[in-house]
């Protein structure tokens, strides 16, 4: 109960209407047509060099902290206007209503590259039409473990997948003139404790596993903004760790626009402006004009050191265009059926299967007469997970109406509510005389949230709940609705059909009943393993013991303040061995695994082969590519769409290795019986290896297979590459 009345509170305060911080829809913005003076056609860097010297010390230091939660500080004398942020990347939050999208979590389920982009450009539209320039999205942090609060906010559990689904959304947001914020820069895999968790993490492990989403989103998303996280990296708060941000992220990336801080996670003055800082938010506590005057006096700071953090906010203004036009953009909705649409397209392939015990689904609504729909969440299906990406949307659908529209008026719906996760003597007879039950299971977004970790158990006795409708009918159907995987183990055999629904949106209960009448065709794939055992992950031997303890001093106490509290470490033992890669190396056996995805039609992958099998290393590393072509063919009665999945295994390798790592996919829609032929290329960082001793990346001359499959466990083809 106590544990509760603490979510409680922070998400009153991040769901609240008031201009704050956290407040889902407090701001509306007044529009205004201030530009500076200054010759547009010029370069960007020009017209940013321009203003630069114009400026005073304190009006360059009157940039370097944001006002009014979510504003850029203007400067009245040179015409330069406030630039607003907006959480996040399921849609544009902090500025009244606006269109609910799926979680970044649900996007990544669709593997659709063409879907990423229509969200994206959605969402940006609405940036500009509500007048906001900086999205504060996408998040591609790695799903490390099932609990962590914000995983329903990332990409899930592999950095190909992430790096490759962030750059359409990336590349869409800014063709409109909106700034993406690649977030949270580095290691932010917990939100147990993220301001004082050091995340202590080898230097291979970072390259393989969290590093390459952001390098991915840097350098062919092309993102012209980075967050830094809460936490320290290897003893370094991210948001002054000049390995971070400057020379990994500016040196070796190329990285050529501005670095924000996550709000409220700067921790001293000069230690971010020499590693990379260039903002902080949501205000100046440290950068300010009494503070950097002091250390510039000192000797400890240049005004060169003020320079460089300004030109870089500036330039990317003028490169995006917000200093070249008004705040808004009025050929542009601020919501629409259109965008509406876009979500329900989004959630639609955002579906996964995972079980359908003898054709159960797609329920037949002429066989049909009374459903059975059972559990609160049925009624009141949570749209997204709690925090900075929960989107106040204008008329959700529950999965209860969407059953009830889809169903149509030949089919008897009943609404069984189960209170306290029990049913009475009546409920109970109104299960057994249905055809079907779905039971309706999940987190609420107080539940799964930002600032703290989930459960790894259904929440509110509600296996028990599972267990009890099974019993009743043989026909049970189970929704989940959540960010992550779940124990299932529990109850899982009792039920014969099972789908994860993550949280879909505003169109999310629509979505869930077309694929149950099978209107829809799911054909969502698991963007992370689901395990039996919540201690079949390696990554949770070295996590807190506990991750869904509450804690008042560690939620609503003195954040951005360590001071108060001991910065205690989290050791990253399980190296590469994340999510699948553990799973197939370790031969443990999972739920469901990565990539895993069911559909109400059959495919067939077949025919797979390499442009060439035997390529020199010195090809690879100048550029050639080997392209891996596979025939798929839809064998069954209806149409539908498949995850080409590619997989690369090096079998000996002087360093070790996963079993196999992702390297490419395609989505493909098939209709009853055709075929096509997907070809998918492979390059140098398909088989190489960041090599610690040698501080670099290396592919080995020998052997490797290249795997075709529908998940990391269902692998169809294999074909045999030798670099010499």
């Amino acid at each position: 109960m106590f544990d509760q009345l603490i979510k409680q509170t922070v998400q009153n305060q991040m769901s609240a209407d008031a201009n704050s911080s956290f407040a889902m829809s407090g701001n509306r913005l007044e529009d205004s047509h201030i530009v500076p003076d200054v010759d547009h056609s010029l370069p960007a860097e020009k017209n940013a060099e321009i203003i630069l010297q114009q400026m005073t010390l304190e009006e360059k230091v009157n940039m370097l902290g944001g006002e009014d939660n979510l504003a850029i500080k203007a400067t009245e004398r040179l015409k330069l206007p406030k630039v607003w942020c907006s959480d996040a990347s399921a849609g544009v939050r902090c500025f009244q209503r606006a269109t609910a999208f799926p979680v970044p979590i649900a996007m990544a389920a669709t593997w659709n590259r063409n879907l990423l982009d229509q969200a994206g450009e959605t969402i940006a539209k609405e940036c500009r039409a509500k007048g906001v320039s900086i999205l504060l999205g996408p998040g591609v942090n790695i799903y490390r473990v099932p609990t962590c609060g914000r995983n329903f906010e990332y990409m899930g559990e592999d950095p190909f997948l992430a790096g490759e689904l962030a750059i359409p959304y990336i590349k869409a947001v800014q063709r409109m003139g909106v700034i993406t914020t690649v977030k949270h820069f580095a290691c932010n895999n917990s939100d147990y404790d993220r301001h004082r968790i050091n995340s202590k993490v080898d230097e291979r492990t970072l390259q393989e596993i969290y590093y390459p989403a952001f390098k991915t989103a840097v350098q062919r998303g092309g993102t012209k903004s980075v967050m830094s996280s809460y936490n320290p990296v290897n003893g370094s708060w991210a948001s002054e760790n000049h390995e971070l941000l400057t020379r990994i992220l500016r040196d070796e990336w190329g990285f050529d626009g501005f670095v924000i801080s996550d709000w409220i996670s700067l921790y001293s003055t000069e230690g971010p402006l020499k590693a990379g800082m260039d903002l902080e938010m949501p205000k100046a506590d440290f950068l300010t004009f009494k503070r950097i005057k002091e250390l510039i006096n000192k000797g400890r700071l240049t005004e060169k050191d003020i320079d460089r953090p300004v030109r870089n906010l500036l330039k990317t203004f003028f490169e995006m265009g917000i200093y070249n036009r008004p705040l808004k953009d009025h050929q542009y909705p601020e919501y629409s059926e259109e965008h509406s649409q876009v979500s329900l397209d989004t959630a639609r392939e955002a579906i996964v299967l995972l079980k359908n015990e003898n054709n159960l689904l797609p329920l037949n609504r002429e066989a049909i007469t009374r459903i059975a729909v059972v559990g609160k969440m049925a009624k009141e299906t949570t749209t997204c997970g709690g925090g900075s990406c929960c989107i106040k949307s204008f008329e959700p659908v529950s999965i209860l109406e969407g059953i009830r529209a889809v169903a149509g008026d030949s089919v008897e719906i009943n609404y069984i509510e189960a209170d306290l996760n029990r049913l009475t003597h009546s409920e109970q007879k109104m299960v057994e005389e249905a055809d079907v039950a779905v039971v309706a299971v999940g987190f609420t977004s107080q539940d799964e949230s930002e600032c703290y970790d989930k459960s790894w158990e259904l929440p509110y006795l509600q296996s028990r709940l599972i267990k009890e409708i099974a019993a009743l009918n043989s026909k049970t159907i189970v929704t989940l609705t959540t960010g992550t995987g779940v124990e299932t183990e529990s109850w899982l055999t009792q039920v014969p059909a099972l789908m994860h629904c993550f949280f879909l949106g505003e169109q999310g209960g629509k979505a869930v009943a077309e694929v149950l009448f099978g209107s829809v065709n799911p054909s969502g794939k698991l963007p992370f393993t689901m395990a039996k055992k919540w201690a079949d992950f390696e990554s949770v031997k070295y996590y807190v013991k506990k991750p869904d303890k509450i804690s008042v001093f560690r939620i609503i106490g003195p954040q951005g303040k360590p001071k108060f509290r001991r910065i205690r470490d989290m050791e990253y033992g399980e190296k590469l061995m994340v999510g699948y890669r553990h799973f197939d190396t370790n031969r443990v056996t999972p739920q469901f695994p990565f990539g895993f995805g069911l559909s109400f039609t059959s495919f067939e992958l077949s025919q797979l082969s390499l442009s060439e099998t035997s390529i020199p290393v010195s090809r690879l590393t100048e550029g050639d590519k080997i392209a891996a072509t596979i025939k798929i063919k839809n064998t069954g009665q209806r149409a539908g769409s498949e995850v080409v999945q590619l997989y690369v295994k090096d079998p000996e390798s002087s360093l070790p290795r996963p079993d196999k790592e992702l390297k490419g996919f395609e989505k493909v829609h098939l209709l009853p019986g055709e075929s096509k032929e997907i070809t998918l290329q492979l390059d140098f960082s398909s088989f190489a290896f960041f090599d610690d001793n040698k501080g670099q990346w290396i592919a080995e001359p020998g052997e490797f297979q290249v795997m075709v499959g529908n998940s990391s466990r269902n692998i169809a083809e294999k074909a045999i590459l030798k670099l010499g």
